[in-house]
């Protein structure tokens, strides 16, 4: 090593101004080329993880938002079964149970098939929309056992992991609530639906992009509940729980990060996120491939502007080299003539034109630091034409995801917000308005006997009457008021303000409603609201969230009792007043 440098130095001594020059020429050509690929290359990694985090985790984002509606709609669309069946005098009757199972199968959209179990998960009675066999003594499988004691000893609505079903042996999902409050029932009775996954299936079929990038969908426990291999979703139970991602969306977290697919027996980089109250997971792979292959390309248009920049550079250092060692060869030859003769040679005579083959050398040097800068200047337009082209696909992706934004705060029906965001703006109120001393009314308007309508009238008529009724409320409310479909044919109201003032704006919609014509087609319908009030002094005094929307619900459901199209108000804490 230490010899080396000498070795070297000796060996360019001994060159020719020929050689030393060409060499020079490509030292200097491949010098800024290699710090240029070199950059590009990080810099394209760059783009390409910013572009992951922009794309793959927002698609993950936004499909939890649809899937926990659906979700959480199941569970209210069982409770309400759940409120029928506590109807019966005789819960533990065979046939009453039946009737009332098949008839709520009708009208509960999203469940393939409700039952009422034992203790024992035996089913007791049931009813379905696929065929059933012989089912004596059948037992339904609702999870381990973690599960179960958290559905018995907590009396809440129940989400089960993938089970398989016995009837039809396929995956499927199952929610639970228990049975309990009337006088027939000698031990506790479950009544379970059979969700459909074809649903959460169709959201996730909805995300494809790449040649291989796709969508899957993992239960609480990390198995498959949709995903593009059909037999991990249906044909039996697939648990992914051993891979890190899936890991990190059971723990709640969010991102972006790399695996090893088993499915496309590919690294991945993939963008995931947890279903908020459901412990769902949600992922959104693409192979690494892929990327890389997006990045060879780009890559490869800059090394092939690269070859060309030496490429042309070697032409020109040949030429130039040439051109300025033919004079100094002559004069070399005549000193050397000179020094031989004792100087009595004559030199050759020099062409006036040598000062401006010099000066010419001069301005072909600068004319090769030219094309090098126009080579260069090229190079970086392509560059701006890229970035162009990439800050316009993300101008684009960031005004779809604000249209996804809007229509995830929005019911698509009434175009009021929906009950998602108006949980978030009641949430978030303590905490922008503390000390505030105005009040806090909330209003539930359930229409009453919207049933008959839809039964009498169609469902399109019942969607009318939803709709006008948002026009009410919307007219009916001030800029700092929020008005939400909060679930069917219920909407909920925050108001700021006191008390009288709530009390008379809560009759004064019931009687805007009330005094309403509802158009559907050439028909003039009528109905009313009953309406639930709450009323909180300030936001600081106010009960979380989740209580005063109970205590409204149940002041809803008292102006349902007492004969409907009437204002029930409860102040928080205290009974009806």
């Amino acid at each position: 090593m230490q010899n080396a440098k000498p070795r070297v130095l000796s060996r360019l001594r001994g060159q020719s101004i020929n050689t030393l020059l060409i060499l020079s020429f490509v030292i200097v050509a491949l010098l800024p080329v290699s710090i240029l690929g070199i950059n590009s290359y990080h810099a394209s990694w760059k783009n390409a993880w910013r572009e992951v985090r922009e794309k793959h985790q927002t698609l993950a984002e936004n499909l939890s938002s649809p899937i926990a509606q659906y979700v959480n709609n199941r569970r209210i669309a069982l409770s309400l079964l759940r409120e029928k069946m506590l109807t019966l005098e005789d819960a533990t009757d065979p046939a009453s149970n039946a009737a009332v199972l098949a008839e709520g199968l009708d009208y509960l959209h999203g469940f393939r098939a409700v039952f009422l179990l034992d203790d024992h998960q035996r089913i007791l009675s049931m009813a379905s929309s696929y065929p059933i066999g012989k089912r004596d003594a059948v037992q339904l499988n609702l999870g381990p056992e973690e599960f179960i004691d958290d559905l018995f000893n907590s009396g809440r609505t129940f989400l089960s992991p993938v089970v398989i079903n016995p009837f039809t042996g396929k995956t499927t999902l199952l929610v639970g609530t228990l049975l309990h409050g009337t006088n027939a029932l000698q031990a506790p009775l479950l009544l379970v639906g059979e969700l459909k996954i074809g649903a959460i299936e169709a959201l996730r079929q909805g995300i494809r992009f790449g040649e291989q990038g796709h969508a899957a969908i993992v239960d609480q426990l990390g198995r498959v509940i949709a995903h593009p291999n059909p037999a991990w979703a249906s044909d039996h139970v697939k648990d992914l729980s051993h891979l890190p991602i899936v890991q990190k969306m059971m723990a709640g977290q969010t991102g972006v990060t790399e695996f090893y697919s088993p499915f496309k027996k590919a690294e991945m980089v993939a963008g995931y996120t947890s279903v908020p109250k459901v412990g769902w997971g949600i992922m959104v792979p693409q192979p690494k491939a892929e990327i890389e292959a997006q990045i060879a390309r780009i890559r490869g248009s800059e090394l092939a502007w690269a070859l060309a920049g030496i490429a042309l550079a070697l032409v020109f250092s040949l030429s130039l080299a040439r051109w300025i060692t033919r004079p100094l060869n002559a004069l070399a030859r005549a000193g050397q003539r000179l020094h031989d003769t004792n100087f009595r040679s004559e030199l050759p005579k020099i062409s006036p034109s040598a000062p401006l083959e010099i000066r010419q050398l001069a301005e072909s040097l600068g004319g090769t630091v030219d094309e090098l800068i126009a080579s260069r200047a090229e190079l970086a337009k392509l560059n701006d034409s890229l970035q162009e082209r990439v800050d316009i696909a993300t101008r684009e992706l960031r005004k779809s995801n604000q249209k996804l934004e809007y229509l995830a705060q929005s019911d698509h029906l009434t175009g009021l917000a929906n009950r998602r965001h108006f949980e978030q703006v009641l949430a978030s109120l303590d905490g922008r308005r503390q000390g505030d001393g105005q009040g806090v009314c909330i209003l539930l308007l359930d229409v009453d006997k919207f049933k008959d309508i839809n039964d009498r009238h169609g469902h399109a008529a019942g969607d009318e009457v939803l709709i006008q009724i948002a026009n009410i409320l919307r007219q009916g409310l001030r800029n700092t008021d929020l008005a939400a479909r909060y679930a069917g044919d219920e909407f909920v109201v925050l108001l700021r303000a006191g008390l009288e003032t709530g009390r008379q704006r809560a009759r004064d919609l019931r009687d805007a409603i009330d005094a309403h014509h509802f158009q559907f087609e050439s028909q003039t319908l009528h109905t009313t609201v009953s309406i639930g009030m709450a009323y909180c002094h300030n936001v600081s005094g106010c009960s979380d969230p989740d209580e005063l929307l109970h205590q409204v619900d149940v002041a809803m459901y008292e102006a349902k009792r007492q004969g409907r199209n009437r204002v029930v108000e409860v102040e928080q804490g205290h009974p009806w007043a």
